[in-house]
């Protein structure tokens, strides 16, 4: 194994010395926390093998829009079904950001996993999953109405079927989050790139808008884009932060 230690050490010497930290939430941390990468390889051939489509197909805008019956039947089972903990690198986090040092955290997440660790200042670029509206009247709902409803969830007023509050595929990002994100990577004087990698959308997006050279990439799989961190750490993310807080 690497001896990771220095790097660790120069990490926490640099963590200390910032004041305007940026993070990047990527699915590694949702997988720390007890769910699933529905896009990994072995989860896209179960769902393939279970529903006959990809996951990128079911969570479609299109899908939603013409099968609602079987996007909700697998959005209630494989999004919503999933019994989730915050990892105690969320409570990490939360410590680092009473020390005032982190800014704004960024995720394309949406299981508000940070929220239930008391984490703010985050930029939800997917959404939530516990943001339900109702389209036609706007009455919200939680996610345990949407999961508990027999087929498609409807308004109990309208009658409207009420339509979840994430992203799908086919939609695009919110400008003003977009721009929110930009304007926190712009004034950054570090970033750490949380359980993904740097081929990742979100991160590629953020990283670009980031004038400086302390891009901490702390990811449990190795992957041929970590030369373009400037600082990289192979293990689970709960692990690491520890060390170098």
């Amino acid at each position: 194994m690497i001896d990771q230690s220095g790097t660790i050490a120069k990490v926490k010497e640099m963590i200390g010395e910032s004041s305007h930290i940026v993070v990047l939430l990527g699915i590694g941390t949702v997988i720390e926390s007890g769910g699933e990468n529905i896009w990994s390889s072995r989860e896209c051939y179960r769902i393939e093998e279970l529903y006959h489509k990809s996951p990128d197909e079911m969570m479609s805008v299109g899908y939603y829009s013409a099968r609602r019956d079987k996007f909700f039947d697998f959005y209630k089972r494989e999004i919503l079904g999933r019994e989730m903990k915050p990892a105690s690198l969320f409570k990490d986090l939360r410590r680092l950001q009473k020390t005032g040092r982190i800014r704004k955290m960024i995720t394309q997440n949406y299981f508000d996993l940070h929220s239930e660790a008391g984490l703010k200042d985050v930029i939800e670029l997917y959404g939530n999953v516990k943001n339900n509206i109702c389209p036609r009247c706007g009455k919200a709902f939680s996610v345990e109405y949407v999961k508990n409803a027999k087929g498609v969830p409807l308004c109990d007023e309208c009658k409207s079927g009420i339509r979840p509050g994430i992203m799908l595929f086919g939609e695009k990002i919110n400008n003003d989050l977009m721009t929110e994100a930009v304007n926190a990577c712009e004034k950054a004087d570090l970033i750490l790139v949380l359980g993904t990698n740097m081929y990742d959308n979100m991160v590629k997006f953020c990283t670009g808008n980031y004038k400086g050279d302390r891009v901490v990439l702390i990811t449990k799989e190795e992957h041929y884009t970590d030369r373009f961190a400037d600082y990289v750490i192979h293990d689970e993310v709960s692990n690491v932060l520890p060390l170098v807080m």
